[in-house]
This record gives C-alpha cells, sequence and structure tokens, in this order.
C-alpha cells in the first residue's frame, strides 16, 4: 500500500538505532568505570605474596591472571578448564565476527570462520559447565546473585542461537554486514527475513547494554586490582 512505510523496514531502523546507541553506551560507560578504576587511590602495598619485586614481573603476573586464569588454576581446576572453553571460544568467535565490518572478508579471518562452529561449541560447553556448577555446589550457590545466573543464560542463548543460525537456519551474512555497518556508521541498512537473527541480534543487544553495569567487566578490572598490580618493595 502506498503512503504507509514498510513495517519490517521500520523495525529494522528502530533495532539499527538501538545497536548505535548500545555501543555508544556500552564504549562511554566502560570507559568512564576504567576511568574511575585508574584515579582510585591505593596508599597501602597490599601485593598478593609472593609478588615479583620488578615491574616486568608485574607485568607478567598480569599477563598470566589476563590469559592463563593462573589464579582459577590453582583454585579449581574444573572452573579453570571451563574458563579457558568459554573465554578462548568466545575471543574465537569475536574475531570470526570482525568479518562484518569489511566489505571484503581478509584472508586472515578465513581460519576463524572455519573454525568458529568448534569455538561456539567449546563456548557453550564452557558455560554450561560454569552454570552447573553455581547450581549444584552448595557453597556457590549460597554466594550466588541472581545476576550471575542470568548472565550466563544470556551467554549461552547468545551462542546457541548464534549456532542455529550457522548450522541449521543460514542467513545473508553480507546482508548482516551491512546492518552492522551502518550501525556503526550511522547509515542503518535492513535485515534479512530471519526470526532467529532477530533472537540473536536482540540478545546481543541485552549483553551490550549489561556489559559495562555487571560483573562481566572484571576481565579489564584485573589490571586495576593493587593486589595484583603492586610490587613487592619489602626490601627497598
Amino acid at each position: 500500500m502506498q503512503g504507509y512505510p514498510n513495517p519490517l523496514a521500520v523495525s529494522d531502523t528502530f533495532l539499527g538505532i538501538g545497536f548505535t546507541i548500545a555501543l555508544l553506551w556500552a564504549l562511554a560507560a566502560t570507559s568512564y568505570r576504567l576511568f574511575q578504576w585508574a584515579r582510585t587511590p591505593s596508599p597501602l602495598p597490599i601485593p598478593l605474596t609472593p609478588a615479583p619485586k620488578t615491574w616486568w614481573g608485574v607485568i607478567g603476573r598480569l599477563a598470566l591472571e589476563l590469559f592463563a586464569f593462573r589464579a582459577l588454576l590453582r583454585g579449581s581446576k574444573t572452573t579453570w578448564l571451563a574458563s579457558l572453553l568459554f573465554h578462548y571460544g568466545l575471543l574465537f568467535v569475536l574475531i570470526m565476527h570482525v568479518r562484518f565490518i569489511f566489505e571484503q572478508l581478509p584472508t586472515l579471518l578465513i581460519p576463524f570462520i572455519i573454525w568458529s562452529g568448534w569455538a561456539a561449541g567449546a563456548m557453550v560447553i564452557g558455560l554450561c559447565i560454569l552454570l552447573a556448577r553455581r547450581v549444584l555446589i552448595d557453597r556457590l550457590r549460597y554466594i550466588s546473585a541472581p545476576s550471575d545466573y542470568l548472565h550466563l543464560i544470556l551467554l549461552i542463548a547468545i551462542a546457541i542461537s548464534g549456532i542455529c543460525m550457522k548450522r541449521i537456519w543460514p542467513v545473508d551474512t553480507y546482508a548482516v554486514g551491512q546492518f552492522l555497518q551502518g550501525a556503526i556508521t550511522f547509515n542503518w541498512q535492513p535485515l534479512p527475513d530471519s526470526a532467529v537473527l532477530w533472537i540473536h541480534l536482540l540478545l546481543v543487544l541485552t549483553l551490550v547494554i549489561v556489559f559495562p553495569i555487571s560483573k562481566l567487566l572484571h576481565g579489564l578490572g584485573i589490571v586495576f586490582s593493587p593486589t595484583l598490580n603492586q610490587r613487592d618493595t619489602h626490601h627497598e
């Protein structure tokens, strides 16, 4: 009918604008929290012993915590393994999603696309183990807040809906790339007609919104932890 906008096109535009706003919010809120952490004074030397005596040692210690989860390995090998599966599976999938911001597929991303299904599977397995531990272990269930469960369920739903689009209900990835590029460049584009894609994007939108104000930001907070970023100056 002439004179009336297409309802699907309007909804696509609203979703695109929502993504733009959410990305700006996440960038601003995350930057603000990092700025707050950086400005928080640490007047007392409280390094977690045994602490390194040099700044290079501090950098190495932080690297081990950030990339190898050394503290988790010491505490629980099950949690450590599940965290490795989840975080590195997520990293692999995120790198694969970088293809959507390019007009032509970079050659370097081809291995990530080929193995993205396995990475998503590892991500789901790790998340399910972490969720099961919170449900089944009494001491973890006692200290868990509702948000701890909701974050895990949200991430599982995002991963499963992404797997469904790859294996069961494939979508036009070029059109998805145009939509995401439009959300970044304020040139909003329509989406392919796919219910599972809408579900996936709405879940991702929710994650982007809650990320800066939730425990999900804990990885960046490790760098600002005074127990980990201080040297042992006891003998100086």
